[in-house]
């Protein structure tokens, strides 16, 4: 069943609020409001730096090395912040997550739990460990796990805690939190919303693929293990194809192929959205981010238009432009459920 993009409120369901938080998160992406807020980040003191950098690379989590080996508390004070300019900056501060948490989505592997605490949802999440940036102060591919707290209201993220074998390594707190000019329940955020959700949704699926643009012709597949799969026909040719794949193992026109069957760790990677009709976005791509990146969204330079099919989430027809050119663009020409 499709997961609601409804965004005004956490659901009374349980067992949909996983799917509803992602969905509240994705829809940050789409947020151009300004922000006021007092933010504490505290460091647990080591004796060495923790290496959380996963298979792509040794990393540490962001912060001051020094300080952090140390512990430690920093405060900041935040005033009139556009969580549209972290975006378009791509700023890798550790509290830039807090206000723009979308760009945790592509790193997200498992949510463990979901609940209700208070007046915040709660969840805890586990790094993927293909997806999940090295260089992520919050959610690298070696930590343990986060735990989050959401503000249903925003979106934003109240807390933050990374785990990693040790215990507690960071924690961060938002205090005194006043958003201006928010505008939740758009059609583009309802349209990356439905993204977001293919991340926890199983599907199985049958599809015909037309890729009407691609300079790239090998279709060499490497799975990781995904609830989603669909059987494709394209250009003639009969894949399976997971929601997951191993970067350096994946060609990118297969890459592509599995981004349309998956579309959330697309999120990550948009910057000013803005809906064209219902189910279809319009979207920059943020600066050049760590690998492995988006096969849709690979370089800022590109301009991606997706249009998404409400009942599976897949993306029926995507496109990336760089002025005038189209560089990739493919149409799902047929798609069935298999369950």
């Amino acid at each position: 069943m499709a997961a609601s993009t409804r965004l005004a409120g956490p659901p009374a369901d349980r067992e949909r609020l996983a799917a509803w938080a992602l969905s509240r998160i994705a829809a940050t992406a789409a947020e151009d409001a300004h922000v006021d807020a007092v933010i504490d980040i505290e460091y647990a003191a080591r004796d060495a730096e923790p290496d959380l950098g996963g298979r792509f690379g040794a990393a540490a989590v962001s912060g001051e090395p020094a300080n952090r080996r140390r512990g430690g508390t920093e405060r900041l004070r935040i005033r009139g912040v556009s969580p549209l300019r972290l975006r378009e900056g791509d700023g890798d501060e550790p509290w830039a997550a807090l206000l723009d948490p979308a760009r945790l989505i592509r790193g997200i592997g498992t949510v463990t739990e979901a609940r209700r605490e208070g007046e915040w949802v709660e969840l805890s999440l586990t790094p993927h460990p293909l997806f999940a940036d090295p260089a992520d102060p919050w959610l690298p591919p070696g930590a343990r796990g986060l735990t989050i707290r959401l503000d249903p209201a925003t979106g934003f993220l109240r807390s933050a805690a990374l785990h990693d074998d040790q215990g507690i390594l960071a924690t961060a707190r938002v205090d005194d939190l006043n958003v201006r000019d928010a505008r939740s329940e758009t059609e583009a955020a309802r349209t990356l919303a439905r993204m977001a959700t293919t991340l926890l949704e199983p599907a199985l699926l049958t599809a015909t693929v037309r890729r009407e643009a691609d300079p790239h012709h090998d279709l060499s597949f490497t799975p990781a293990p995904s609830a989603r799969s669909w059987t494709i026909t394209c250009d003639g040719r009969a894949l399976t194809v997971t929601g997951d794949y191993v970067p350096d193992r994946t060609s990118p026109a297969a890459a592509r192929l599995a981004e349309l069957l998956t579309p959330a760790r697309i999120v990550s990677h948009l910057a000013r959205v803005s809906a064209t009709s219902p189910g279809a976005v319009t979207a920059t791509v943020r600066p050049l981010r760590t690998f492995p990146l988006s096969a849709w969204a690979p370089d800022s330079t590109l301009t991606c238009h997706l249009t998404v099919d409400p009942a599976t989430g897949v993306l029926v027809r995507a496109e990336a432009t760089e002025g005038r050119r189209t560089v990739f663009r493919h149409a799902v020409t047929a798609l069935r459920s298999d369950e």
